[in-house]
C-alpha cells in the first residue's frame, strides 16, 4: 500500500509542477495538495486521489464510472470527489481534473482573499515564575487554603 500511495503522490506532483503556488503538506495521515493555502487534491490512506471541486464541475465527474464521492462515516462531504482508479495510470484524463480543482483553490484561499494563511498557534508553556500565585509565591497547585 505504501508504494502505492508514494505513486500516487508522485502523479499528482508531476501534474502540479508548472501550477502557482502549490505547496505539499501531511494532513489528516494523507498528502494533501494545497493552492494558496487552499486544499485541491488529497491521496487518501486507502490508495486513492481526492479532489476537491467547484460545485459546477461536480456532476460531470461524478457521472464517470469508478467516481465515488468522499464520504467520512455516513456523511458524503461535499465538494470532495474520489477519482476513478483508472486516472491513476491516465495523466491526461486526471489533468484537467486536476487543473480544476486548483483553479478553485486558487480562487478560495486566503491569498486571494487577501488575507495570510493561518498558521497554527502553539501554545506556550509559562515559566515558572508567570505560574506562582502573586500572594503566596507558591504554584497554585500547592497553595493552601
Amino acid at each position: 500500500m505504501r508504494t502505492l500511495l508514494l505513486e500516487l503522490r508522485s502523479h499528482l506532483e508531476d501534474l502540479t509542477a508548472g501550477l502557482r503556488g502549490v505547496d505539499v503538506r501531511r494532513m489528516f495521515g494523507c498528502d494533501a495538495f494545497l493552492a494558496n493555502g487552499a486544499i485541491f487534491a488529497m491521496v487518501w490512506r486507502e490508495g486513492r486521489i481526492g479532489l476537491r471541486l467547484p460545485d459546477d464541475a461536480l456532476p460531470e465527474l461524478r457521472a464517470i464510472p469508478g467516481a465515488d464521492p468522499w464520504r467520512h462515516r455516513d456523511m458524503v462531504v461535499r465538494q470532495w470527489v474520489l477519482v476513478p482508479e483508472s486516472f491513476h495510470d491516465d495523466p491526461d484524463g486526471l489533468a484537467p481534473w486536476v487543473h480544476k480543482a486548483h483553479a478553485a483553490a486558487m480562487d478560495r484561499g486566503p491569498a486571494a482573499a487577501g488575507r495570510r494563511p493561518r498558521r497554527p498557534t502553539r501554545k506556550r508553556r509559562k515559566s515558572a515564575s508567570r505560574r506562582k500565585s502573586p500572594r503566596s509565591g507558591r504554584s497554585p497547585r500547592k497553595a493552601k487554603r
